[in-house]
């Protein structure tokens, strides 16, 4: 029942009530992470308010702003009735991890939300040359939040091709390259394609004959064929945006950084000797990488090695405190029946980031420790944060099970989890059994 995570990622390189007014491309500011940020937006007349509608991000390229791809879009946004907005990069010249994304475009899309009638599961990127970049590395940043990704001109470099193995979803990827970008080279762009493909994309390549770097004279052929992939394409859940942690960008963390990626690429991948290995390399170059330590923590504690995994915990709260380390140093606490002690790290993270899994792991520690009520406050609150978490359901139904007098309510609750998640049977059909043995 006790579940442990692994902290990702550290890679360098007023809503209108009664209807949407529509408008030209509008100019408008965000403050994000206290700077002040442009954007420019475009709503076409033909929105209702009453229907949700696609919203496409537009990343522009080197030595250029957000307007000078909405300009490009707004025709083909009116007339197939899609939000597009297109923000400014934090220096014109290129777009940079973190300033300019994950988090800001998170913010941005949010705040767009917040005003107009979004599909959520269908936010879509678009990028040209330097924002084309980027806009493939925010797919697998970010691959639970953005539907589909086209870009114009654009290739991972062969140190990005580390984020690949990081994406949790397999974004679908359109890439359009003229057979004489200079820029961009076909098999540059070719080897991008058979990158991402090998491991499980299904990428597509439209190659432009003639056609060189220059996006914007063919802009609305090209916009077209992208938008005809984008509109193909919708998450198949409710977004999720992954939070993710940085370091600075000095020589020495950048080498760190590699490193760090090199071990959880590792780590995914079942080496656990491997990622230990490059965790401790990471440590080596920089001793204040508290990611780091969290992650050859768990490590540790896959192998058995619990005094080393308590040690690296330890470390990595000292660092920076974090849910993540918190909770994975409860984890050992529980399973060696300190369970007081799990119990404080629960807590501890809970109040840094409340999350289903900690709150679900508290509630199954107050019920090692006969707190009933406790526990089922844990259960509940699991269920706010996530109405369709099957086990907060089931475990919720066993307490009321086990105290009797409310029958009706616990087979409502152990109904309703098993349905959301029928593989939990196995795991809780013989707890029911031992609490109502003739059912």
């Amino acid at each position: 029942m006790i579940q442990r995570r692994l902290i990702t990622l550290a890679l360098l390189f007023t809503f209108a009530s009664a209807g949407v007014a529509a408008q030209k491309i509008s100019r408008q500011t965000i403050v994000s992470e206290g700077k002040k940020r442009t954007y420019y937006i475009y709503v076409p007349e033909k929105l209702k308010s009453a229907s949700q509608v696609p919203l496409v991000v537009l990343l522009h390229g080197s030595n250029h702003v957000g307007l000078s791809l909405a300009e490009k879009w707004d025709d083909l946004a009116e007339k197939e009735g899609v939000i597009i907005v297109a923000p400014d990069s934090t220096d014109s010249s290129q777009w940079s991890i973190p300033r300019d994304g994950p988090a800001f475009l998170h913010e941005l899309v949010e705040s767009i939300k917040s005003k107009y009638p979004i599909n959520p599961k269908r936010v879509y990127l678009f990028g040209h040359s330097a924002g084309a970049i980027f806009a493939l590395l925010m797919s697998l940043y970010e691959p639970e939040y953005f539907a589909a990704t086209a870009i114009h001109a654009g290739a991972l470099s062969e140190g990005s091709t580390l984020a690949i193995d990081l994406a949790k979803r397999k974004v679908p990827i359109q890439i359009q390259v003229g057979t004489v970008d200079a820029y961009f080279p076909l098999n540059v762009v070719r080897a991008t394609r058979d990158a991402l493909n090998s491991n499980g994309f299904s990428v597509q390549l439209v190659e432009i004959r003639g056609h060189d770097h220059w996006y914007y004279d063919l802009a609305p052929k090209i916009n077209q064929t992208a938008w005809e992939f984008l509109k193909t394409f919708e998450l198949p859940g409710e977004p999720h945006y992954e939070e993710h942690k940085f370091q600075s960008e000095s020589r020495a963390s950048r080498k760190a950084v590699e490193q760090y990626n090199l071990g959880l690429s590792r780590q995914r991948a079942g080496d656990l000797t491997g990622a230990i290995e490059a965790y401790t390399r990471a440590i080596e170059l920089d001793k204040t990488y508290a990611d780091v330590y969290n992650n050859r923590g768990v490590a540790y504690m896959a192998q058995k090695d619990y005094t080393a995994a308590v040690a690296d915990f330890t470390r990595s709260i000292e660092l920076a405190p974090s849910d993540a380390a918190y909770n994975n140093r409860a984890n050992i606490y529980f399973s060696q029946q300190k369970i007081e002690e799990a119990i404080a790290d629960f807590t501890a993270g809970l109040k840094i980031k409340a999350s289903v899994e900690a709150y679900v792991n508290r509630g199954v520690a107050y019920e090692r420790t006969n707190r009933d009520t406790l526990a089922l406050a844990d259960y509940e609150a699991a269920i706010r944060l996530n109405p369709n978490f099957g086990r907060g359901y089931v475990l919720r139904g066993l307490i009321l099970l086990k105290h009797g007098g409310q029958d009706v309510d616990a087979w409502k609750d152990l109904n309703k989890g098993f349905q959301l998640d029928p593989s939990l049977h196995e795991e809780f059909d013989p707890m029911i059994k031992q609490l109502r043995p003739s059912e």
